[in-house]
């Protein structure tokens, strides 16, 4: 921007020295029948208004009689005396021979120094020299130069004509002049009275590619752009009219098609009796400038754009002279009309109570001290509410002692109230996860980069921000589950989704009990990041096994009691009639070792003992009756069904032994016939047998294997597997025995039943040691096809 501000600045210069050439190639006109003394007088009353010097000198050599002619414009604060003393000091200081002066010199008056340029007029500096000086160390510049050659040159012209002839230079020849005018790096022309253009110079000609003829009058105007032709007339009808100079732009077609835009700029020239002579006027190629100004234009939109939608306004302030600028944007953002002069106290006025203190205290430091100032503070609108700004301020100045800033003004409410619902958010998740025992993390597989929250750190017991990798992590994981660990990090660098399992933690010579939820995502940098929580759950384990133990001792003590009750109802039974045989048998004995054996009597008693054994033996066979199952309804039964039913129902608690589960079903397995609920319940048995003799085994050595498979076209086998403690081989004999059991809370009725219910379907039970250690439990049950009967056929199984 400030290269287009410079190139505007120059455009300018270079206008105005155009403008003072034209006034200068005029004077000629003007100085028709003057005399010699007038034409210099008006030279230098012209020069004295165009060129800043402190003096201007002018002498005319004594030609044909004539005398010699002095003339000098002075200005009143220089104390150079009177023309003569002027023309004396010129004289002493640069030779009496004037056609020998040196272009430049500088000269010392009256302990001044000066720089004077030296134009000399006529082709061998016959007629006189112009001199100009002054002060000034700048002078002269290059327009300097070229207005006093320019202006030596039409005085010389003139004054050599009248000098020469004696008389009026009406007559001098107007080629002189032209080609003077044609010199001006500028389009020049001239018209009538009336508007009519009878004078171009040749840039002006050279441009539009015609000849004077075909420019002359109105033709010219056929080169002006359709937009603009209009416009600019409207503009030359009105000064023709006022006779006033003025000035409009337009385009002009050049030569070969392309369109510029110029300046024009016409000024009358007046007789004597103030009528309109002619007038002049001039072209000045203003495109580049425009197209400057539309991209300045543009550039302007762009940033007060650029300022709306980021809600950003510009400040420019210089404390030494209170100036304040503020940009549009910066009036929205601090709630004044554009009107407002803006004030320091202004900018004060809006401060919110509360912040007032410390914007004051910033603002005189910088006034003070010069220092650049940056702060946030809030804003208190007239209607109440509060608005939250960010101001910028640095000072470019390069005086200490008088600083220039500029800056920007930010409305960040928005910013603001994001923040605070963030940091509230941040604050309730924060706690969510304290209540709940839950963390979070985030691991780029690709970089193996981990970020844990708060709650996930002080779950693993690392110190706040702490920087964790996985040697940090494995060193807290229960050595038994580091398998398990590593085989899910293995499923997501594969490309695994959604991993959810539980490990164990050892933290500060405690274990906990952690559940991991994760879930992959696939970025737009085409990486895959694992974001997941990680949930405390050691209270829930712990209340769970609990909870399973007091389960089992419950069930135990039940499984007591009721062996208790049963005893005593059997007892109770049984005890009566054996009591009554007891006492047939002893009044029996009694009778037949009397002196005199009372025959009839031991009959009598003996009958009653057979009586008593019969209601024994009906006793027993109403609590056999007790142990007797009732009817059993046969039907089609999926084994695979029926085992996944009560794989369901013990996962959880083989999930707790860490027990690996490997189901191998058969997809081919035929129909067998038979009660479901009772095959369940020998297949419960079996995994709950195995469950329980895994409790003492190292946890990576942990394994079930249920399988099922069709044997020959008769028969269907499940078996059990386990990896447990194993079957000693005194107890293989005895182990589908009543009441026999290697548990030591055990009542050994399990096994017994399931031997009942799977001979009661026809089929067969066994137990084998596992090669791979453990024990290996099994039954068969004939296939549906191979069943007697029909199905619904009633069978019966006796318990022992």
């Amino acid at each position: 921007m400030s290269d287009l501000l410079k190139a505007a600045s120059e455009n300018d210069v270079l206008q105005r020295c155009m403008d003072n050439l034209l006034t200068i190639t005029t004077l000629p006109e003007i100085w028709r029948g003057e005399s010699a003394v007038d034409i210099c007088n008006s030279l230098l009353n012209v020069l004295a208004e165009i060129v800043d010097v402190d003096f201007l000198f002018l002498r005319i050599m004594p030609q044909s009689g004539r005398p010699e002619v002095e003339i000098a414009r002075i200005r009143p604060d220089e104390d150079l005396g009177h023309t003569a003393e002027l023309g004396v000091f010129l004289s002493h200081v640069l030779g009496a021979v004037v056609s020998e002066w040196p272009q430049t010199a500088k000269l010392r008056w009256d302990n001044a120094d000066y720089v004077t340029v030296q134009q000399h007029l006529g082709i061998h500096r016959c007629i006189g020299v112009l001199v100009a000086g002054t002060r000034k160390d700048s002078f002269p510049s290059e327009q300097d130069r070229l207005i006093l050659h320019v202006a030596a040159n039409q005085a010389a012209g003139v004054l050599n004509e009248v000098l020469r002839l004696g008389e009026d230079a009406s007559g001098v020849d107007v080629k002189a002049h032209n080609r003077i005018v044609d010199a001006i790096p500028v389009m020049a022309w001239s018209t009538l009275p009336d508007g009519s253009a009878d004078f171009f110079n040749g840039h002006f000609l050279s441009y539009l590619g015609v000849t004077t003829e075909q420019a002359s009058g109105w033709g010219w105007a056929a080169a002006l752009h359709p937009d603009d032709a209009e416009s600019l007339k409207a503009v030359w009808i009105e000064m023709l009219a006022s006779g006033r100079a003025g000035e409009a732009e337009a385009r002009l077609r050049r030569w070969d098609g392309e369109y510029r835009w110029f300046l024009f700029r016409a000024k009358p020239l007046f007789t004597n009796d103030a009528s309109i002579v002619r007038w002049y006027g001039t072209n000045t190629d203003i495109d580049d400038r425009k197209r400057a100004e539309e991209d300045l234009r543009r550039s302007a939109a762009f940033l007060a754009q650029g300022q709306r939608l980021t809600e950003t306004g510009s400040v420019w302030w210089r404390p030494a002279t209170e100036e304040i600028l503020w940009s549009d944007e910066a009036y929205r953002v601090a709630g004044y009309p554009a009107t407002q002069t803006p004030t320091v106290d202004l900018m004060l006025g809006s401060c919110h109570p509360e912040d007032l203190p410390l914007v004051s205290s910033l603002v005189m430091r910088a006034m003070q001290d010069a220092e650049d100032m940056e702060l946030e503070h809030r804003l208190l609108m007239p209607d109440g509410k509060v608005k939250y700004v960010h101001v910028v301020l640095q000072n470019i100045g390069s005086d200490p002692a008088d600083p220039e800033f500029i800056g920007a003004v930010s409305d960040i409410t928005d910013r603001k109230i994001a923040e605070e619902r963030l940091r509230r958010s941040e604050v309730l998740l924060a706690e969510g996860q304290r209540i709940s025992r839950t963390g979070t993390f985030s691991w780029k597989v690709d970089t193996d980069e981990i970020s844990f929250s708060e709650e996930l750190n002080r779950i693993f017991g690392f110190e706040p921000e702490t920087v964790v990798d996985f040697n940090k992590i494995t060193e807290r994981v229960f050595e038994e589950d580091l398998p398990l660990l590593a085989k899910k990090m293995a499923d997501v660098r594969q490309g695994g989704d959604n991993p959810d399992y539980e490990i164990r933690l050892f933290v500060d010579g405690q274990v906990k009990y952690v559940r991991v939820v994760g879930r992959t995502v696939r970025l737009l940098d085409d990486t895959t990041e694992c974001i997941g929580a990680i949930q405390d759950v050691s209270a829930q384990r712990v209340a769970e096994l609990a909870r399973d133990k007091l389960r089992t001792e419950l069930a135990q003590l039940a499984r007591v009691m009721s062996l208790g009750r049963m005893a005593a109802s059997i007892a109770h039974e049984v005890n009566q009639p054996l009591s009554g045989i007891i006492t047939n048998a002893n009044t029996s004995l009694r009778m037949l070792s009397a002196t005199a054996p009372n025959i009839q009597g031991a009959i009598e008693t003996a009958r009653r003992t057979i009586r008593d054994a019969n209601r024994a033996a009906e006793v027993i066979a109403r609590l056999r009756s007790l142990f007797r199952r009732g009817v059993t309804v046969v039907e089609p039964v999926d084994l695979n069904d029926a085992a996944r039913e009560v794989i369901g129902l013990l996962s959880n608690d083989m999930q707790r032994g860490r027990i690996s589960l490997d189901v191998k079903l058969s997809a081919a397995l035929p129909l067998v016939a038979g009660d479901r609920v009772q095959l369940q319940q020998v297949i419960m048995n079996f995994l709950r047998n195995s469950i329980d003799a895994m409790a003492g085994v190292h946890q990576s050595s942990r394994k079930i294997v249920v399988r099922t498979a069709p044997v020959g076209i008769k028969e269907v086998h499940l078996t059990v597997e386990d990896t447990g403690a194993g079957l000693g081989t005194s107890d293989l004999a005895r182990l589908f025995d009543e009441f026999h059991t290697t548990k030591l809370d055990g009542i050994g009725i399990g096994l017994s039943v399931s031997r009942s219910i799977v001979e009661g379907h026809g089929g067969e039970i066994w137990a084998e040691p596992n090669p791979a250690g453990g024990a290996i439990f099994g039954f068969s049950i004939p296939i549906q096809a191979a069943s007697t009967g029909n199905p619904g056929a009633v069978a019966e199984a006796d318990h022992p």
